[in-house]
């Protein structure tokens, strides 16, 4: 029976680069997966849906060809030759984490890993069983989309998240169920690439738990892509047939030829021998402390399993400090800064809190700045959009940032840096920002909180 140091269940954000981490740090190390090296943000979530945005924005920008002073035949999209990129793009990522795990001697089991003891595992492939030892192991099993009851009988007429990013047709019509941020991406793109989307989220607004007035606005911009939107809205009734008709909670009804469920997460626990452990189970994720140990001395747990965040960044993170934790170096999680980034069109980023949080528990105010007002926006024709700032009156502290435009999702790094560092307001107005930058949008919102607002007409 081999033996290693570190096991790692999964080989999606946490357990690869766990496993990686591991290594570095001079353990032998195994990773046990049963489908792709990755996981799903490589395989079926992240890559491949801002591979396929990428198309659609060179769609996009073809079609605005004349406003930029270009002569263009009419682009259309061919989904298939769409579908085969995002195939190349994600193979060649995945077979790079493998040529990873060669050189840090990391060694790969493929099939499926069930705990038989706390110190061992059967794993169970497509060769003979294998058991293997460990001294500690992580687990990163991550997670699957969630099918909600009403919907569970007509599952073959739905579409999940995995689904929708191989088919090889674009639907006419997509009703999708969920306006959270996979929902939001896969309407922007949806849309850009011809269908007539329908967005149905059951809470009062889109992106539920996000900022009210950037919310708003997104709303605003996804109606202009000819996007309907239906929230505090719930799935009432459904008939499935080559157009799926949808009851809906307010008595309207939604006809579409293509469903889409984007309505949250389920944690993949069964059958991995958890009882053998007696891990604590919370609502359906893996319980952990802040160095990512379980109840169970030298059991880990990372990524979508333990429920916190269901970002691949923090998955990466979790994975990372279960490594250096499990190693016998300090590591802890520390939540409190964490960008997220929707990346819809225009693109939503956000770290820390919304106003609507923050006014309940300090003295904030918050300031904005619209992009069509900086140079390099004008210049790339990428104008709608703003900033906002939420700072703490009293102590000129940065409490969140939110972003709506081109490469929101890059421009988000400088201010959850600084908030992750404690740089005030000032510490951001005094750094010289290149001109002319997207990046200049951060100084001017940090002028504007100090009263030294320079592109912004006074009132």
């Amino acid at each position: 029976m081999e033996q290693y140091d570190a096991v790692f269940l999964g080989g999606g954000p946490a357990g690869y680069q766990g496993a990686i981490r591991a290594a570095q740090l001079g353990k032998r190390v195994a990773v046990v997966e049963d489908r792709e090296l990755g996981g799903v943000c490589l395989n079926h979530g992240c890559i491949p849906t801002k591979t396929i945005k990428a198309s659609v924005e060179v769609l996009n920008k073809a079609r605005q060809a004349k406003s930029y002073g270009l002569v263009i035949p009419e682009a259309q999209p061919d989904m298939q030759a769409i579908i085969a990129r995002k195939n190349k793009v994600v193979e060649l990522l995945r077979g790079g984490i493998s040529q990873l795990f060669r050189s840090r001697g990391i060694r790969l089991y493929k099939g499926r890993g069930r705990f038989i003891s706390p110190r061992k595992m059967k794993i169970f492939g497509t060769e003979a069983e294998t058991t293997i030892g460990f001294d500690k192991a992580v687990i990163a099993t991550g997670s699957r989309p969630f099918i909600p009851e009403i919907l569970q009988e007509h599952r073959h007429s739905v579409m999940d998240t995995d689904d929708i990013l191989s088919i090889e047709r674009i639907p006419p019509s997509l009703a999708i169920i969920g306006a959270g941020a996979v929902g939001v991406e896969m309407a922007s793109i949806m849309a850009g690439l011809g269908s007539q989307v329908t967005l149905i989220e059951m809470k009062e607004k889109i992106l539920p738990g996000e900022d009210s007035q950037m919310a708003a606005y997104l709303t605003r911009m996804l109606k202009r892509q000819k996007i309907k939107i239906f929230t505090g809205n719930s799935i009432a009734g459904i008939k499935a047939g080559k157009v799926m008709q949808l009851q809906l909670s307010s008595g309207d009804e939604v006809f579409a030829e293509g469903l889409l469920v984007a309505a949250g997460r389920t944690a993949n626990i069964e059958n991995i021998g958890l009882d053998i452990l007696g891990v604590q189970i919370v609502n359906g994720f893996i319980q952990v402390d802040d160095n990512m140990q379980t109840a169970l001395p030298g059991i880990y747990a990372a990524g979508d399993v333990v429920g916190n965040w269901l970002l691949a960044h923090v998955a990466f993170a979790e994975g990372i400090t279960a490594a250096e934790h499990l190693a016998g170096n300090p590591a802890r999680m520390d939540y409190r800064v964490i960008p997220r980034c929707i990346f819809s069109v225009p693109e939503y980023a956000a770290v820390g809190l919304s106003e609507d949080e923050a006014v309940k528990n300090y003295p904030a105010e918050s300031f904005v700045f619209q992009l069509k007002s900086m140079g390099m926006a004008q210049a790339l024709g990428e104008w709608e959009g703003l900033i906002k700032l939420v700072v703490n009156r009293e102590n000129e502290e940065i409490l969140g940032a939110h972003i709506i435009g081109a490469h929101a999702s890059d421009l988000i790094a400088e201010l959850a840096l600084a908030m992750k560092n404690k740089i005030k307001v000032k510490g951001i107005v005094n750094t010289v920002h290149a001109h002319p930058t997207m990046a200049e949008a951060v100084l001017e919102v940090a002028q504007a909180a100090l009263g030294q607002a320079i592109h912004i007409m006074p009132v």
